[in-house]
This record gives C-alpha cells, structure tokens and sequence, in this order.
C-alpha cells in the first residue's frame, strides 16, 4: 500500500512537471501563431486580393446605401410602409 501512494505521489509529480512544460510551450506556440498571423495580415496588406477586397468592399457599401435610401424615400411617400403595429 506505501509503495502505491509513493508511485502515485511520483506519478503526480511528474504530471504536473509535464502540465508546466506544456502550458510554456502552449505560450510560446500561441506568440508565434499571433505573429505569424499579423505577418501574414501585413503581407497580405498590399496585394492584388487585398485590393479587390477592398473595391468588393466598397461597391457593396455604395449598393447598400443606395438600398437605404430607397428604403428611407418609399418610408417618406407612405410613412406607415415600415412601422411596427401597436400590437406586435
């Protein structure tokens, strides 16, 4: 029974000796993925797909706000298009 609860004692002991390795590894890998990721982010900055996502972008935001003000205009000429009933 000593014997045991010495090689379980040991057993834990190494486990977290090991837990601790890993979890400095675990942040060592995490900054370098981080930085990775932002190189990555930066190099990517300047490219050709950067500015098509851009220009994508852009013509999607003017498209939406052309649909807005169409939205606002029809509110405009018949206000209750678009209110909630007292009801709901």
């Amino acid at each position: 029974m000593h014997n045991r609860i010495k090689r379980l004692e040991k057993l834990v002991s190494d486990s977290a000796s090991l837990i601790g390795r890993l979890t400095e590894e675990n942040e060592v890998l995490k900054k370098q993925v981080e930085l990775l990721g932002a190189a990555r982010s930066k190099a990517s900055s300047g490219s050709a797909a950067a500015r098509e996502l851009a220009d994508f972008k852009d013509k999607l935001r003017r498209r939406l706000e052309r649909i807005c003000a169409k939205i606002e205009k029809a509110n405009d000429g018949q206000p209750e298009l678009f209110e909630e009933e007292d009801g709901q």
